[in-house]
């Protein structure tokens, strides 16, 4: 079993001095843009790689830093790592992370497009080296030999006694992936000329390949997922849900639609029961589920240093709160709507103070019918309407 408990970061990227401590299931990194997200997520994973690192220091310090402490079977391991190149060529450290477990270190960048290919024949899983793992902690694992994998599988699970009993759940669950975003697509079958995915929809039969961008997206991280393990993982095998390591997503909302956002995050917990996952998003709509306990969120203080931001409620988290309140306060949003909708607020509330009923009128109907029809606002503003129209 792998868990990171903390992690202390100076000078690098934008943070200056920023500790976290981590949920052992699952960790949801949020704030607006350029404020370290996919720099703290780097300098985590980048923890278990080899001595070369994509990361930087802070601009106008010496030399940045951090110290992660993880926990390996129940026994508590620390390291520093100390960043005093700036240069972007110049990407050496002198420290070598955690090197020896980065086979349970699985890491998705933001590259996970899945364009079509033709498979005309079939290959054996790739035989990586911890080295390779390695390297994996900095670039990411890529979704180009998923489709090989996935037919491998299928083809062989007719066999009898060909796959091993983690290897057939494996292949399984890979197939219910399928439809766990959207029960109307299916898995049917693998086409015996072509080698092509074919997936049942409310149009017919189609190639997985012409799905959405945002779930193939989702697919890349699910049964990439089971895909890796599987590499990683041989003699003996592994079921993913017995998996105990940590997985690092880069923009888990990445090309998703709302209503898909929140079902990744639960699909996620449902097939790593086991593990530690942490996720960079910008998504109101999987900060709006998640357990309070899961959420970092960043904010810049008066200095202009990261920090957490103390207004997350420590018992429900933001479950309570709208999607706008969320890109507000915690995605550092200065404003959702538009200034035709803010100026008809303001006349509204200027004729509503000098109570002039006639103005205060025309700028009624313009925010009733900008107004969504069922939104409770709309009341509000006639009872302040009503009230000055009696006192005429």
């Amino acid at each position: 079993m792998l868990k990171i408990n903390n992690i202390k970061i100076k000078g690098i990227g934008p943070i200056k001095n920023l500790e976290l401590n981590f949920d052992e299931h699952f960790n949801i990194i949020c704030g607006q843009n350029g404020i370290g997200k996919t720099t703290i997520l780097d300098c985590l994973a980048q923890s278990f790689g080899d001595n070369i690192t994509s990361i930087k220091r802070m601009a106008g310090v010496e030399s940045g830093s951090w110290n992660i402490n993880i926990s390996k079977n129940g026994t508590n391991l620390e390291k520093n790592f100390t960043i005093t190149t700036f240069h972007p060529n110049e990407n050496r450290t002198q420290t070598r992370g955690f090197y020896d477990n980065s086979n349970d270190i699985i890491v998705f960048k933001t590259h996970r497009d899945i364009t079509y290919q033709h498979l005309s024949s079939l290959s054996t899983d790739p035989q990586k080296t911890i080295h390779q793992f390695a390297g994996e902690t900095m670039h990411g694992s890529l979704p180009h030999d998923l489709k090989n994998w996935f037919v491998n599988r299928h083809l062989w699970s007719a066999h009898k006694d060909h796959l091993d009993e983690h290897q057939i759940k494996n292949i399984n669950l890979a197939k219910e992936c399928f439809n766990i975003l959207n029960p109307q697509i299916s898995f049917v079958k693998v086409n015996p000329n072509t080698n092509d995915l074919m997936l049942n929809t409310p149009n017919g039969e189609i190639y997985f390949e012409y799905l959405s961008s945002g779930y193939k997206s989702c697919m890349a991280v699910m049964i990439g997922l089971i895909k890796e393990i599987e590499f990683r993982y041989k003699n003996p095998s592994k079921y993913i849900k017995d998996f105990d390591g940590i997985v690092f997503i880069d923009e888990l909302d990445l090309h998703l639609h709302p209503e898909w956002q929140a079902k990744i995050y639960e699909a996620l917990k449902i097939i790593l029961p086991n593990a530690q996952i942490f996720t960079s998003t910008h998504s109101p709509h999987i900060i709006q589920v998640a357990n309070a306990k899961e959420i970092i969120p960043l904010t810049l203080d008066e200095t202009n240093e990261v920090k957490l931001n103390s207004i997350i409620n420590q018992e429900y988290g933001y479950q309570g709160w709208t999607v706008e309140e969320i890109l507000t306060d915690v995605m550092g949003m200065t404003e959702t709507r538009t200034s035709t909708y803010l100026d008809a607020v303001s006349n509204f509330n200027t004729a509503i103070d000098i109570e002039d009923f006639e103005k205060a009128s025309k700028y009624f109907a313009i925010l009733d019918a900008m107004l969504h029809p069922e939104n409770s606002l709309k009341k509000i503003l006639k009872i302040q309407l009503t009230g000055i129209s009696a006192n005429d």
